[in-house]
Order: structure tokens, then sequence, then C-alpha cells
């Protein structure tokens, strides 16, 4: 499959998802095992065609979905009897979760394979990683973190994603309260990576605050960039470079230099790293961590500049793809739901890019598109010519 230089189409879309995929998937994982209707292809078909569509899907929402005759006439289910909305509940509930993640595993390599959008540089990709937490009733989520001092009832999951170029790359669910912290839960993710053969360079936040993570992210070979709090302690090592005033964009390169870092106290973590402290126009000093001395001073920085790529896809997650609402408050159905959302937005981004839309026009299209396509459908397989409608 190739893409077409003027357009993609979702008919060409959706053979990213091969029905031998996921027939090979449910025998591999079991994932059919004791189901009598919800098989794990329908549920599959059923999540992306139910997220999709829906403004605020829910369970009753898919329940009416899949009773639909659009829903039957598209996947080809003939004579299936109907569901209720407790069935799916109970279903996604139980359902081997593995068998949405390798789906997710082998979109994800194709995608990439087919659309790689290298950003600044052919010699590596850029992988941003982030976290964003998603509320609900306490009286609801079996488990949750807490966050801040107030006791009004409600818990939050956090969801961190790696987002290389232009697509989600590793994804993991944290629901225990030690994970509040970023020094925990980005690392974890990164080790969890799908494309390992990459030179990827990982950009993150202020939140990895631990000198010990950024110690183990070196010395397992991962590249990172990332800031560090102006207000931190170091041990001057070396120069790197020597900074002509050179001017990056709107910052000013003051020092790049070889450090140790302060862990607390006195305590000095004997391990180096680059920093490089840079002021803007207005005096504000914003310093960078890595552990890269090969890049340049401007590759540092620009690679930072696009950590904000993976807010604009939380945003597009939340507001497009109905992210900030749960279908399932169980933990299974919480992972199957997630990885669903990731192949929906992968598939869209595609679409996106390609077709040169902007995040709401390439859902909406993408939504409209595929109506016609089931519309198309139903009119051939009732001995019709779709394109003699508006002739």
């Amino acid at each position: 499959m190739k893409f077409k230089e003027d357009g993609i189409g979702v008919s060409e879309l959706l053979e990213l998802i091969p029905e031998d995929l996921l027939d090979h998937l449910a025998e591999e994982t079991n994932v059919d095992h004791q189901a009598k209707k919800l098989y794990g292809r329908n549920v599959f078909n059923l999540l992306l065609y139910g997220l999709l569509d829906g403004e605020r899907v829910g369970l009753r929402t898919l329940q009416d979905f899949y009773n639909s005759r659009h829903f039957k006439a598209l996947f080809r289910l003939p004579g299936v009897k109907s569901v209720k909305y407790n069935s799916i509940s109970a279903r996604l509930a139980r359902m081997n979760v593995d068998f949405f993640e390798k789906a997710y595993q082998s979109i994800y390599e194709q995608c990439s394979q087919l659309y790689d959008d290298n950003t600044l540089s052919s010699q590596y990709k850029i992988t941003r990683v982030d976290s964003t937490m998603v509320c609900e009733a306490a009286n609801k989520l079996e488990q949750g973190i807490n966050v801040g001092r107030k006791k009004d009832g409600k818990k939050q999951i956090k969801y961190t994603i790696s987002l290389t170029n232009m697509f989600p790359s590793s994804v993991e669910i944290f629901l225990q309260q030690k994970y509040i912290s970023e020094s925990y839960t980005i690392p974890e993710v990164i080790s969890k990576l799908i494309d390992k053969s990459q030179d990827n360079v990982f950009v993150f936040d202020r939140g990895v605050i631990s000198r010990e993570a950024f110690c183990n992210l070196d010395q397992n070979a991962f590249s990172f960039v990332t800031r560090l709090s102006n207000k931190s302690r170091y041990v001057y090592l070396e120069d790197v470079s020597q900074p002509d005033v050179r001017v990056v964009r709107n910052l000013t390169i003051k020092k790049d230099i070889r450090v140790y870092l302060y862990r607390t106290g006195v305590n000095v973590v004997e391990y180096p790293f680059r920093l490089l402290i840079t002021q803007n126009e207005k005096g504000k000093e914003f310093w960078f961590l890595t552990n890269r001395f090969d890049l340049s001073c401007e590759e540092i920085i620009n690679i930072y500049k696009h950590r904000w790529d993976i807010e604009v896809f939380f945003r597009f997650l939340k507001q497009e793809l109905n992210f900030r609402h749960f279908i399932s408050v169980n933990e299974n159905g919480i992972r199957i739901l997630l990885y669903m959302t990731l192949i929906l937005s992968m598939l869209i981004l595609i679409y996106k890019k390609i077709n040169g839309f902007g995040y709401k026009t390439a859902k909406r299209r993408f939504a409209l598109e595929f109506r016609d396509i089931i519309t198309d459908m139903i009119v051939l397989h009732c001995g019709g010519d779709p394109s003699t409608v508006f002739r």
C-alpha cells in the first residue's frame, strides 16, 4: 500500500487493519475463549465505530451501534443477535487486553513504516513523552490517584504516552498513588517503546527531577533532552563548547558545560551530563539538560521546542476522541479503550496530514466518509449503484 500524493481515503486507511490480522491475534491471545457473541474482532470493530461516530459515547450508545443495521452491514454480521449494554460492560472487564495491545503495536509499526515524518533530522527521531490526568467520581473508579489536598470524592487516572514523530509509540496507565511523580512514570514508558531499533531522542518536561532517573536513562542508552530548574545546583567540570553570544530563536546561549548534579544537601551524583544555560529577551533563564554531547546547541533547543507537539496531541484526544470520558471504569476496560483510541488517532492523524486538514476537519470528514462507505455497501448489497444517486 502506498499513500496517494493527492490525498488518502478512509477505505485505504482501513486496509491497515486487515481481517487476517484480527483473526490471527484472536487465535494467538485466545481472546474469544467462552465468548458467545462479543468476539474480539466484533468488539474491536464496535469500539472503532463507536469512538468515531459518538460525540460522548457510552455503553448504551455502543449497544445501539452494535444492534444497528449500519454496523452489521459494515462488518458483515448477518443474523447476529442483539446485545445489552451490561453485556458489553462485562465483556470489557474480562476479555484479554493483549489482543488490543498487539493490534495497536502492529498498526503502529505499519503506520510508522508507511509514513515516517522525521521532524528535524534523518539521523534521529524525536519522541516526546508526557502525562495527562483524567478524573472520575471515586465511587465509579475501582482504583485511582488522589491529587492535591482536595477531598472532593474524585480519583484520577494517569496516562503517560510517548509520541514518536507523528504517532503514539508507547503508552501506560498508572493507578497507584506513587505514580503521581513523573520521575517514575516517564522512564517506565520510555523503556516500553515499541520501536527500539531507531535512534530516538526523548524529550520531556521538568516533571522528571530524580537524578537516578537521568542516570538510568543514560545507562540504558536512551538519549534525552529535558528542562532543568534554574535553581538546581551543579558542579562545573568543563566547557562543551564556547558560545559566542549565539542566538537560537528567542534564546541567547550563555553556557554550554559538562556538569555533575547535586541530589540533596551536599550529595553530588558523580555522573556527567550536559547543561545548556540560555536566556530570553526578558532576562529569564532556561536550563536544558541532556546526555547527548554530539548535538549542537541549536539542535538541543530545537528538539525541546517540539515537546509542545504532545500537548497538542493530548488536546486532540480529549476534544475530538472523547478521551476525557470513561466508557468503562474497570482497569481492564480502560486499557482496552485506551488502545482503541490510539489506533483511531493514528488513522485520523494520517488522514489529517496527507489531506492537509486541521484536527476537527479531519475527524469530521473521516466520520462522514466512513458513513458513506457503509451507505455504498448497503446500496450495492441491495443491487443498486451508489454513483447514480446524484446524476
